[in-house]
């Protein structure tokens, strides 16, 4: 009787280690589903940790990034989208745009720039060299020049910072035939955390030099198979990949082979198609993903 008393003791312990341990799987599992999928159509943007907002513009980009008072918008969509871009950062008590940049001179990347330009105090701007004889062009000039500012063509390797993040020009190709190839492509870096943010760049582009292990990575042009080689990718070995991009698009953007390669890589895919506005916040030591119910897309 003393042994089978001992042994059902025995097993009372080990049931109760494994249920234990069941739970602390299933906490864990579900915190991480919490993070990283949180639905919500809440706008906050708060001092102290970064946030990354990948806007909702619909076939087109449109990035925002705040930290410590301090502001970046990277591209403003297409002409459309411009007033409901404008809208959200006044929604937000925005009222100044410390970087505005235009990576590169087409229409669904800089179409909402004159309207910023025009509704904002905005600090610098930075565009590359290469022109464009189309009116959406026209008319970033027109702000710009109506405002009395002058536009920054940075240089590959120019440092700037943005409250406690820093910035480099990874990329500018202000002689490239084609305008996507001209794309101001820049990492940043938060704590132990780096973001690139690749505009429209090319294979081309990306063959031009070698590249960091980052942790979040803005897909190159929408998904598109001319950009994010499988070479470019296994160096970069980005965990979170953000795909701007616009529901049932003409182009088939993101291209299926894209999507295998990111896969190749485990990447975690997020698509402002299919999840809305992406925000990212950032501590410096690891990222939270929030999908908004927030859409600056004005073909809408």
């Amino acid at each position: 009787m003393a042994r089978k008393s001992k042994n059902v003791t025995k097993n009372k312990i080990l049931a109760f280690f494994f249920v234990l341990l069941l739970f602390l799987m299933g906490y864990k599992f579900s915190a991480y589903e919490e993070i990283h999928t949180k639905p919500t159509n809440k706008t906050v943007i708060t001092d102290g940790e970064l946030q990354i907002y990948f806007l909702n513009v619909g076939q087109a980009d449109s990035i925002f990034i705040t930290n410590k008072g301090k502001n970046m918008l990277i591209d403003a969509g297409n002409n459309a989208d411009g007033n409901l871009i404008v809208e959200f950062l006044k929604e937000n008590n925005i009222e100044k745009i410390d970087y505005l940049i235009g990576t590169h001179p087409h229409e669904d990347h800089i179409g909402g720039l004159d309207d910023v330009i025009k509704e904002m105090n905005v600090e610098n701007i930075f565009m590359p060299k290469k022109e464009s004889n189309t009116k959406t062009f026209e008319d970033v000039l027109d702000a710009i020049k109506e405002k009395g500012k002058k536009i920054i063509a940075p240089k590959v390797g120019d440092i700037f910072s943005l409250g406690d993040a820093s910035f480099e020009i990874m990329s500018i190709e202000n002689d490239a035939e084609e305008a996507n190839e001209s794309s101001i492509v820049i990492e940043m870096t938060y704590g132990t955390q780096k973001f690139l943010f690749t505009g429209d760049m090319e294979v081309a582009n990306e063959e031009k030099r070698s590249w960091n292990d980052i942790d979040v990575l803005k897909v190159a042009h929408h998904g598109s198979n001319t950009s994010s080689s499988a070479e470019f990718l296994y160096q970069t070995l980005p965990e979170i990949a953000v795909i701007s991009v616009g529901k049932d698009n003409s182009y088939g953007h993101p291209h299926h082979e894209v999507l295998e390669r990111l896969n190749d890589v485990q990447s975690e895919v997020y698509r402002t198609d299919l999840d809305g506005t992406i925000l990212i916040i950032s501590n410096g030591q690891k990222n939270e993903i929030q999908k908004l119910d927030i859409v600056c897309d004005g073909d809408i």
